[in-house]
């Protein structure tokens, strides 16, 4: 059943990320759910520099349930920009706290990412 689409999801997340909540506002009010996905994404950074791998999984759990109820345009920009935040984040951690991240992921999130892995790994190895 998808029918959460950006309108829904834009007060979800503001209601959600209450760190973030005036920036997630500002852009909701311009339309622009691109930049709100951007601004969670800078906001999970940040957590991650300061370790709080369990605050991020919650988070990213959010993002999870979002995906798993939206929309086409929805599930684009998350596949497209939410998850492939990961491989930057995976950089940013050492080994185990990429392992407790890793498992705070929602397996939807999750295959996605090790789709877009496989895929890139291909066509590296075509290169």
């Amino acid at each position: 059943m998808n029918n959460i689409n950006k309108d829904i999801v834009a007060s979800y997340l503001t209601s959600h990320y209450n760190e973030i909540n005036d920036e997630l506002q500002d852009l909701s009010s311009h339309q622009n759910f691109v930049g709100m996905f951007q601004a969670i994404i800078n906001h999970i950074n940040v957590l991650l520099t300061s370790g709080q791998i369990q605050k991020i999984g919650t988070k990213i759990k959010l993002i999870g349930w979002l995906y798993k109820r939206g929309n086409e345009y929805m599930k684009y920009i998350i596949e497209n920009l939410f998850v492939q935040s990961f491989v930057g984040m995976k950089r940013r951690c050492n080994s185990q706290q990429w392992t407790d991240l890793y498992n705070t992921i929602p397996a939807n999130l999750k295959q996605v990412y090790l789709l877009q892995n496989k895929n890139y790994s291909i066509q590296k190895s075509i290169s």
